[in-house]
């Protein structure tokens, strides 16, 4: 690898602003408070849990303790990038190195300073101006306020699990029908909670939709008459199996994308995660993936709404193959960033060529950074943005030697990177 010529790419691509698609960030908050909210991000607690697991519950409701408990596990995971993107934070916000993390029982030095730098008045505006961020897409329920949101900075986005995977939950129903003013008792119902709830969020600039979906999930058609009979037999109590699930899975997926079309909104499909599988595990860190989950599930949908676009998101290496594919050949199909657990460099490295060799250059959102605190963006974006100019000076030297390639510039690959962080995002998702 030509280090002079990766350095003097990122060096370029470092120096544009940050668009980042899909977070977890409280917009009323923005930044952590403490460096205990930072170690309570999952990673931390999963990676420290599954390297010195010791079965008592961490108090994240007192980020002091939390941190005075995670501190000394932390010397076990110094090989990983998340401990990085923690290194960057603390170097490049804190003015914390990294050898001050290596000293016994510092922990709570460490936690002093974050306190005095993090929880200071302004300091979100700071961060956000330090790391150049221009856009941040959320995550919200769709019961959620969005009154004050600064809408030229953040972008609501609506998770739908609880139309598509939560029907037959008795609080789930009383929770719809407290937003839609009724009870949910028909699919009439059903579609008027989604109207509201889809007005609701294009007013406050929407946008997309989206869902995490479990693996081997599928889509298909069902009539109205079925899905009606599916939500009464759960409005009077009796229990959905399998087959109902997926049933109803099918129709509410349906009604989602109607709306979705109706109001020129995408469809974020983040594909393939198995839910609690891990009983040991912390919150949030439960959860892996299948690796014989298929993308086949969702012909029916790519095929029946050519008129929604539908940036996708998959867990597995497999998954990863299939989603060039289908973006390689279906217009409507847009592979989007890194998710979970291929959110970290060797994962990223093979999508990148694997994306750059097949799919269209104006299809391919390069990344966001699932993050649940504005300060993960910087250190996260800035691991993708190596990978991408690694990527881009291979791209560049095989350009010169290889039989069947045409030259490839240096112009062309900024041209090429500055598409996938800026300009395919807002196109894609069709915001000014």
């Amino acid at each position: 690898m030509n280090m002079t010529l990766v350095r003097e790419l990122y060096e370029e691509i470092n120096a544009l602003p940050i668009v980042d698609i899909h977070t977890h960030v409280n917009w009323k908050s923005g930044t952590a408070r403490n460096i205990g909210e930072i170690l309570s991000y999952h990673y931390y607690t999963e990676l420290t849990n599954s390297a010195a697991h010791d079965g008592q519950p961490l108090p994240f409701d007192d980020p002091r303790e939390l941190t005075r408990l995670v501190y000394p596990k932390l010397e076990y995971i110094r090989n990983t990038v998340q401990y990085d993107w923690l290194m960057t934070i603390s170097r490049e916000y804190l003015g914390i190195d990294a050898q001050e993390w290596e000293i016994d029982d510092n922990w709570e030095a460490i936690f002093d300073r974050s306190v005095e730098v993090m929880d200071r008045p302004g300091w979100a505006e700071e961060l956000i101006a330090q790391a150049d961020i221009l856009r941040v897409f959320l995550t919200n329920q769709y019961d959620e306020s969005l009154e004050g949101l600064d809408a030229g900075f953040y972008t609501p986005c609506l998770r739908t699990e609880p139309f598509v995977l939560w029907m037959d939950r008795t609080t789930e129903r009383e929770g719809l029908g407290r937003f839609l003013g009724r009870e949910v008792r028909t699919i009439e119902d059903f579609a008027a909670a989604i109207a509201k709830t889809f007005d609701k969020f294009v007013s406050h600039g929407m946008g997309y939709a989206a869902m995490s979906i479990p693996a081997g999930f599928r889509t298909g058609h069902v009539a109205n008459d079925d899905a009606q009979r599916l939500l009464e037999r759960a409005v009077s109590g009796s229990p959905w199996d399998a087959a109902d699930r997926e049933a109803w899975g099918m129709f509410a997926m349906n009604r989602i994308c109607d709306a979705c079309r109706a109001h020129g909104r995408p469809f974020h499909l983040m594909i393939g995660v198995s839910r609690d599988v891990y009983e040991h595990g912390v919150p949030m860190g439960q959860d892996l993936f299948s690796s014989v989950n298929s993308m086949s599930g969702y012909d029916y949908l790519f095929n029946t709404y050519p008129d929604v676009r539908f940036p996708t998101s998959v867990l597995s290496d497999t998954s990863g193959l299939e989603l060039t594919a289908a973006a390689w050949i279906r217009h409507n199909v847009y592979p989007s960033g890194h998710w979970w657990y291929s959110n970290q460099p060797t994962d990223i490295a093979r999508e990148i060529r694997r994306r750059m060799d097949a799919v269209p250059g104006n299809k391919t959102i390069g990344y966001y950074s699932d993050a649940y605190y504005l300060d993960f963006i910087l250190p996260k974006f800035r691991m993708f943005k190596f990978e991408l100019a690694s990527a881009l000076a291979e791209r560049m030297e095989r350009s010169l030697i290889h039989p069947n390639m045409e030259p490839y510039s240096f112009d062309e690959a900024l041209l090429f990177a500055e598409d996938l962080l800026l300009n395919n995002p807002m196109d894609i998702i069709a915001l000014d």
